[in-house]
């Protein structure tokens, strides 16, 4: 008896395990069950519709104070001034860490070019205080940081506008090594 119901029990689950596999690889026809309906169908509001859902009955949500929209920052015009003075000790911190995060790898630690990813065989960025780079306006150098150029990225999406001017802020206190002294006027 024991064995005859236990063949049937076995029976039934491979009849019933089948029939799910059958149904499971079906074109579907319609949706599935929904688990939240609310996640499904939410409700929706128009823009200048009334809406419980707040205290004061609208829809549409004032900004932020002091929020701009995404994209409609706007373009550094070569113009702009550093907001941060090299007096502001933690703004120059702040430089440095966003340097040491986002300009060390292939500027190097003292901005010569000769970081970790030009020792791997990406081509050297100019040094930060020579030529060109050197006479840079602080606006020149934030419009470079911010859309990039040549094999340099934008970094506008990864860095606020403060960070931006904070880490030009402490790329003005680098120096370039002082030259090593001639062999005749060590006297």
């Amino acid at each position: 008896m024991a064995r005859r119901t236990l063949n049937i029990g076995l029976g039934v689950a491979l009849v019933v395990s089948i029939a799910l596999n059958v149904a499971a690889w079906l074109p579907r026809t319609r949706p599935t069950f929904e688990y939240v309906p609310n996640m499904v169908r939410t409700a929706r509001y128009n823009t200048f519709e009334a809406n419980p859902n707040f205290p004061d009955g609208m829809t549409l949500r004032a900004p932020v104070p002091g929020t701009i929209f995404r994209g409609f920052s706007p373009p550094p015009t070569g113009n702009e001034t550093n907001p941060f003075s090299a007096d502001d000790r933690a703004a120059v911190e702040r430089g440095a860490t966003v340097f040491t995060n986002f300009c060390q790898p292939c500027h190097g630690a003292t901005g010569q070019g000769d970081g970790l990813v030009v020792m791997r065989g990406f081509p050297p960025p100019p040094p930060i205080y020579r030529g060109q780079t050197q006479r840079m306006r602080d606006a020149q150098m934030f419009g470079q940081l911010t859309n990039g150029q040549n094999a340099m990225p934008p970094y506008a999406l990864q860095l606020s506008r403060e960070d931006r001017w904070k880490a030009i802020l402490y790329v003005r206190t680098l120096r370039l090594p002082a030259p090593p002294p001639e062999a005749g006027s060590a006297q």
